[in-house]
Formats: structure tokens, C-alpha cells, sequence
């Protein structure tokens, strides 16, 4: 295994050095998120917070501004609440234990597995999705992917041949591979996989039926419309979510909908600028984006704020408010 891994490698960043904090930023950005998208943050946010200490003292704001595109931003309030706990309890140097990685917030037992193995060469084991289907096949676990009894054999699995290894970070970083590169949830090219041999999926001919498919939960359809709203210096009405979803995001107002808190507001002769949809966890979402005039004047309470869609990277939001703004900029240099 770690022969392949350093023949097949990809030239991933943060595995030039192996330095605990870069690693810690990948695996948090690889939740939940394709490798092409964190490739395009990755340098970015390393740019912004280049260590710990920045990392630490950075607002709300500015790490979400940072991490917009990526999603599921509670990640972004977790690292960077992690990095405080490093810098205030661990002296600003990232742990080497699993038992106190796991303490950190934001910090599963994956990710400390990780950042142990990866960043230190510790003999931890890693399991996520993509580790469980090789493991799957591998051991002939039967299974539903992301099923409790999965996930706990293939700890079990993981732990076992991690011990047998000779380098766990590559080891680990092998298996990481394999799922990406080979091992992939439909059509494996187990020709080019060095565990084939071994594998109780290639040699049963099960490769496809294992492991078993995961329960997938309901999608719900939705529509949404998005108003927006500009003063004489061009600037966009945008407005604070509190809701559970996008909070603290900058925010088009919208119309009546139970995506996004806050009351609808009212915008006179409203005229429609683009719609697409957008998935969001488990909704699918239809947006109507509408051009208008304010119907009554909005209260100063602080839920509203005029942003210059120019400085739109400069604040968090998420990635459809700023497609619905690049729809409306078209529209108006026609």
C-alpha cells in the first residue's frame, strides 16, 4: 500500500510539508466538499490566516468571508475555535495524541486520526465514507454505507491494519486515495487497485452490491425568490440571517419562504433578473431573482446593511447570493 501511495500520489498542497495546521485546514474543508472545490480555497484561506495565531483571532466574519463557497459553515466557526483552543490550552502547537486532539473543538475522531497520522506518523486509524467502502469490499462487511454497524467494523478494520503498516501516514493517506482514485462507489477499476488480491469484494464478484446502499434522505422541493435592491451608489440591500441554516451570512432579502428567517419584504414593481436552482442539504431549491424598488422604508434595527456587491468577497455569504448577483450584473451592462 505504501509503495503505491508514493508512486500515485496526487501533488496535493498541504502535503508538501505535512505541517499539522495545513493538514487540520484540509480535513476540515474535505467534509462534505469535492477535492476540485477545497482546491480553490485551500491557498486562499492559507493566505488570509497563515498560522494558528491569525487563524485564532480572526471574527466571525472574516473567517466565514474566507470560507464562502465551501459551505456548511459551522466547519469555519469550529477551526477557528479550535485554533483558539490550541493557542490558549496546547501553546499554539497542535497536539500529537488522538485523546487530546479529540478534546479540541471541532475535532472527531476522523479528523484526529488525521491530523495524528498525517501530520505526525502516529499509528491512528482513519475512517470516513470513502474509507468504509474500501474496507467494505476489502473484509466483506455487509453493510449499509454510513450505517452504525459499518462505521464500527470498519474502525476495527482500520485499526488492525494500521498496526501491521509500516508508515502509517502513508498507509492511511493510501486508503484516502484508493477511494478517490480507484475504489470509487460505482465501476471500481480493480485492475489498477494493489489490494485486489486480498479483496473479498474483487475475488466474490461483489464489487457493486457492496457495501449495501445508504438509506438516502428525502429531498424536499422548494422555491425562493430573492429581491434585490439597489441605492443610487450601487450598492445592495443585504440583510443578516439568524435562522439555523445561513447564520450570520449576508443575505438578499426575500420573498415568503421557510428556508431563511426574517420577515419577507415588500419590493414595488419587482422585475424577474434570472431563476436556477441550487441544492442545499437536503433541499431543492428553485430561486427567482427579482429587481425592484423598496415599498416602505426599512427599519434601522441592524438587520439590514447596503453592500457594495464589489466587496462581496470581503463579507460571508452564500454561494447563490453571489450567482444571483452576477446575474443582475449582466442584466445591466446589456
Amino acid at each position: 500500500m505504501e509503495e503505491w501511495f508514493s508512486a500515485h500520489q496526487r501533488p496535493l498542497p498541504w502535503r508538501n510539508a505535512y505541517d499539522a495546521y495545513h493538514v487540520w485546514v484540509s480535513e476540515v474543508m474535505l467534509q462534505q466538499t469535492r477535492m476540485e472545490v477545497v482546491l480553490r480555497y485551500y491557498g486562499h484561506f492559507l493566505a488570509r490566516f497563515p498560522d494558528l495565531a491569525s487563524l485564532a483571532q480572526a471574527s466571525d466574519d472574516e473567517v466565514l468571508a474566507a470560507w464562502s463557497g465551501l459551505g456548511y459553515y459551522r466547519r469555519a466557526r469550529m477551526l477557528r475555535d479550535g485554533a483558539r483552543a490550541v493557542v490558549g490550552e496546547h501553546r499554539s502547537v497542535v497536539p500529537r495524541d488522538v485523546a487530546r486532539l479529540s478534546q479540541i473543538t471541532g475535532i472527531g475522531r476522523y479528523t484526529a486520526g488525521a491530523i495524528s497520522s498525517i501530520a505526525y506518523g502516529r499509528r491512528t486509524p482513519i475512517v470516513d465514507g470513502n474509507i468504509a467502502r474500501i474496507l467494505s469490499r476489502l473484509s466483506g462487511i455487509d453493510e449499509p454505507l454510513g450505517s452504525p454497524a459499518l462505521m464500527r467494523a470498519a474502525w476495527r478494520e482500520a485499526e488492525r491494519l494500521v498496526e501491521a503498516c509500516q508508515s502509517p501516514r502513508d498507509f492511511n493517506q493510501g486508503l484516502m486515495e484508493i477511494g478517490a482514485l480507484v475504489c470509487k462507489p460505482r465501476s471500481p477499476e480493480c485492475g489498477s487497485c494493489p489490494l485486489r488480491r486480498r479483496c473479498f469484494a474483487y475475488q466474490n464478484k461483489r464489487t457493486e452490491s457492496l457495501p449495501r446502499k445508504k438509506i438516502k434522505p428525502e429531498m424536499r422541493d422548494m422555491n425562493v425568490a430573492l429581491y434585490i435592491v439597489s441605492d443610487r451608489r450601487g450598492r445592495v440591500l443585504m440583510r443578516r440571517e439568524s435562522g439555523a441554516l445561513m447564520n450570520a451570512m449576508f443575505h438578499l432579502p426575500h420573498g415568503d419562504t421557510s428556508l431563511l428567517s426574517g420577515a419577507p419584504l415588500r419590493v414595488e414593481s419587482p422585475r424577474l433578473v434570472a431563476t436556477f436552482r441550487h441544492t442545499i442539504t437536503t433541499r431543492r431549491v428553485a430561486f427567482s431573482v427579482y429587481a425592484g424598488e423598496l415599498a416602505s422604508a426599512i427599519h434601522d434595527d441592524g438587520e439590514y446593511e447596503w453592500i457594495d456587491p464589489k466587496q462581496l468577497s470581503n463579507v460571508p455569504h452564500p454561494s447563490y447570493v453571489a450567482k444571483a448577483l452576477r446575474f443582475h450584473a449582466r442584466l445591466q451592462s446589456r
